[in-house]
């Protein structure tokens, strides 16, 4: 029986209507060569942010040394007006968690995200859907980590088979499943709400039938 379902964030229940590193082109004035050069030399930097190892001042530093580009004085607020700016839910989802709380369900994020991206999404109310929140900048795990799977379930208090994960990265579907976990690789909102609702009632079918055979 499915009892609790854990939502990856951006892509699933936020739009993602920007890329980071178009963000990043804004901020340092980029050419497409440069953004393409600078994704590839930071990734580690990024890696930091996102295990919340790095202070965000610090990682902006270290972000434009590497790039060899000037850092904005005000970077952090560019940063965070460029994530606010394009800060959109899927209705769809919402509207779906609503449901899966009004009908017992537990929801929950395992999310990677930075810092400042966490605390526009607080401030923006967008984890007000979910019973428990899980945050890669928190919790110093990213995924797919197994460790990061498995720290919720522990705190869930379910078993990994009680769980359907969603991901728009079919990487991180991986360390679910091999888990136990039913998981839904993201692809749109109505797809995602319509595999969900699928594997609860699948899952209810065949609770049913075990019940009646113990009958």
């Amino acid at each position: 029986m499915i009892k609790a379902i854990i939502f990856d964030y951006n892509g699933v229940i936020k739009a993602i209507n920007k890329y980071f590193f178009d963000d990043v082109e804004s901020i340092f004035s980029l050419s497409a060569e440069e953004k393409e050069y600078a994704e590839k030399i930071t990734r580690d930097l990024f890696e930091q942010l996102d295990r919340g190892l790095l202070d965000e001042d610090i990682f902006w530093l270290k972000f434009s040394q590497r790039i060899n580009k000037s850092m904005p004085v005000n970077v952090k607020e560019l940063a965070r007006k460029l994530f606010n700016e394009h800060f959109e839910l899927y209705e769809e989802v919402v509207n779906m968690l609503k449901n899966l709380k009004t009908n017992g369900y537990v929801t929950a994020v395992l999310s990677d995200t930075f810092p400042y991206m966490a605390d526009i999404t607080r401030e923006r109310n967008g984890y007000d859907y979910f019973d428990k929140v899980y945050l890669s900048c928190e919790v110093g795990f990213v995924k797919p980590q197994k460790e990061f799977y498995e720290l919720a379930v522990k705190d869930l208090a379910v078993l990994p088979g009680e769980c359907i994960f969603i991901d728009d990265n079919e990487d991180n579907l991986l360390p679910a499943e091999k888990l136990g976990m039913k998981t839904i690789l993201a692809k749109k909102p109505d797809q995602i709400v319509k595999d969900v609702w699928e594997i609860i009632k699948l899952e209810n079918k065949i609770l049913k039938v075990k019940l009646k055979q113990q009958f």
